[in-house]
């Protein structure tokens, strides 16, 4: 919402400097994103929330800033009394309406208008809100809406077919061209105006392009309606065309409001483009839109608040909201009038107090209490969720994440029996039948997709499967399950590895990867490597002598597996810190050898009987002779 400094000051003299006036805006939330100098003019840029309908306009601002400051609002004077007019000539119009889709019409007739440019007061201002200037009709349409916060819209009079406006809902797929030219499928229920012939209006989002205004129009027919919020965002998200009207009737529209916009209108018209009344005033409607009354208990202030507000001040507030409060001994009585639709309990008069009192002046307090050292039954720490996700990024892989819900298809792919899955009994269509036993279908899904446009291809998912025939046998369990079309199996043996030995997990891993057609894939089930986990580490100091690093060299049966070579090695003295495997070549390997004591130097004659020593065991154990 953009509101120009200069238009604020033609309702409510104001005194604050630009910024302390945004500032101040802010606390009592109407948050000022930017300020910004327009010639001889400062415009701000307000965020307004979904539930202040009332703040999508200049005098809705404006009443806000008067309450800040404790001022009166300057409202526009009328020209002529719309409800007490006598026209002198009558031009007829038949209105058939339904007061389930359109709470409240109302409109008037204006007859022998010259459309032309509009003078430049109100081109200027409608430029400074962001909107292009059109024709003086339609301009001063957008300037009421802006100004009072009520859309209209302006009818040329001579193309309404029969002179018949009938508001209905559209059977769905009827064809619309708005007032800018473009065309629209319109869907079912949608809320439209017909004269005897077509659609003329898409009732709360755009005019039609047969019945607006232009040079040649002399009648007009200006109508304010109230519109139904559910029935106006239905249709604006199914044509996705939203307006700055659709946006003001979304949060619904101040119903009490129509005439004071129709009234308004009609002085400018008159004053801008000339013309004459021609018909009584419309003002169709069920019932009557009036204030209610809404109390607040002034025991329940501060127990709600925290704080003690006097009722002298609390009073003072709501009426510089121009809520009408009566104090009364245990209460004051408000009367909310129609353009503030968000108060409807106790609590949003609270509220109210509590925003123009200033949430600044609140005290700042500790909440009491002590901090819960047991850990809840539903706590789960993400953490460790965290730490394996970073793990697998930093090696190379990429998370996705697919749906739970799979097809029978896709489940006979992987040669899993279909009667031994978990089926919904209602599913929304064949491809969303089975409850995912494994993460396997969406990665190699999330593969293919993803081939014509790179070559290499690593993607893990870390979700839930649920496993059992039936409901009794039912069970879920956190799988991490990956793919890859360019490492190695050995390569992805080294990840799950490093993954399982920063989570203190001693486990092979090897059964948990297969080579496919695909790819090399791996599942593995983290509930289960989550109750071996050990995440305590233990702390080594920095040693203070250095290592002796050498080098062995033997040939070995190559089916010999590399970890228990390295065991072998590690069991023949405590001075053997760390063993690595160098190099291989058939069956030749290359490991190297660091050792290590913490109390002093090393010398090679320390180390010569534990070489030996290794040598020897390499022989007994694999029948390994040294290179």
């Amino acid at each position: 919402m953009l509101a120009p400094l200069s238009w604020l000051k033609e309702y409510i003299d104001v005194t604050l400097e630009s910024n302390k006036l945004g500032d101040r805006l802010t606390e009592v939330g109407l948050g000022t994103e930017k300020i910004t100098k327009d010639k001889d003019d400062i415009i701000f840029e307000l965020e307004i929330t979904p539930n202040r309908p009332d703040l999508l306009s200049i005098i809705g601002v404006a009443r806000e800033v008067a309450a800040m400051e404790g001022k009166k609002i300057k409202y526009p004077k009328a020209i002529v009394d719309i409800k007490n007019v006598k026209p002198k000539k009558v031009l007829p119009l038949k209105i058939q309406t339904d007061h389930t889709i359109n709470p409240r019409f109302t409109g008037m007739i204006i007859d022998g208008i010259k459309v032309k440019e509009s003078p430049q007061w109100l081109a200027e201002r409608l430029i400074k809100i962001g909107q292009r200037p059109i024709n003086n009709i339609v301009d001063i349409t957008n300037y009421v809406m802006f100004e009072l916060g009520n859309p209209l819209h302006a009818f040329d009079y001579d193309k309404i077919e029969g002179h018949v406006l009938k508001v209905h809902q559209t059977k769905g797929g009827e064809e619309f061209k708005s007032v800018d030219g473009v065309s629209y499928h319109l869907p079912k229920n949608a809320v439209v105006i017909s004269d005897s012939q077509n659609l003329i209006d898409l009732c709360g989002i755009k005019g039609g392009e047969n019945s607006g205004t232009f040079e040649e129009t002399k009648t007009i027919f200006i109508r304010v309606p109230v519109e139904v919020p559910n029935l106006i965002r239905r249709s604006s998200q199914a044509l996705g065309l939203r307006s700055e009207a659709s946006a003001i009737f979304e949060r619904g529209v101040n119903a009490g409001g129509t005439i004071d916009a129709l009234q308004r209108c009609v002085d400018l018209v008159l004053q801008i483009a000339g013309g004459e009344i021609a018909s009584q005033l419309y003002d169709i409607k069920k019932e009557e839109f009036e204030p209610w009354k809404l109390s607040v208990q002034t025991n329940r202030l501060g127990k709600i608040l925290g704080i003690e507000i006097p009722k002298q001040k609390a009073v003072s507030i709501l009426e510089s909201l121009n809520l009408k409060p009566i104090a009364r001994k245990d209460e004051i009585e408000c009367t909310i009038p129609t353009y503030r639709n968000d108060l409807k309990i106790e609590e949003d008069l609270i509220e109210e107090i509590a925003r123009l009192y200033g949430y600044n002046k609140f005290p700042k307090i500790i909440p009491g209490g002590e901090i819960p050292t047991k850990t809840i039954p539903y706590f789960k720490d993400y953490r460790l969720e965290e730490k394996v996700k970073n793990l697998l990024k930093a090696s190379g892989f990429s998370e996705i994440y697919s749906y739970s819900l799979v097809s029978e298809k896709a489940l006979l792919a992987l040669d899993i029996n279909p009667e031994k899955t978990l089926r919904v009994d209602n599913p929304v269509s064949i491809e969303f039948e089975y409850l995912r036993p494994t993460l396997k279908i969406g990665l190699r899904n999330g593969l293919l997709q993803n081939k014509p446009n790179f070559e290499e291809i690593n993607l893990f998912e870390l979700g839930k499967v649920y496993l059992g025939e039936d409901l009794d046998k039912a069970k879920e369990a956190y799988f991490l399950s990956g793919i890859s079309n360019s490492k190695s199996f050995v390569e992805i043996k080294g990840v799950l590895e490093n993954l399982l030995e920063e989570l203190g997990v001693k486990q092979d891993p090897s059964k948990n990867i297969e080579a496919t057609e695909e790819g090399v894939l791996f599942e593995v089930n983290l509930s289960e490597v989550l109750e071996k986990l050990s995440p305590r580490k233990k702390y080594l100091s920095i040693p203070k002598y250095p290592p002796i690093i050498e080098d062995l060299s033997i040939e070995i049966n190559p089916k010999i597996k590399y970890g228990a070579i390295v065991n072998v090695i590690a069991a023949q003295s405590k001075l053997v810190n760390k063993v690595e495997l160098l190099d291989e070549y058939r069956n030749k390997k290359t490991f190297r050898i660091t050792y290590l004591s913490r109390e002093r130097n090393l010398t090679n004659e320390d180390i010569s009987p534990i070489r030996e020593k290794i040598i020897k065991a390499m022989k007994a154990n694999f029948k390994a002779t040294q290179i």
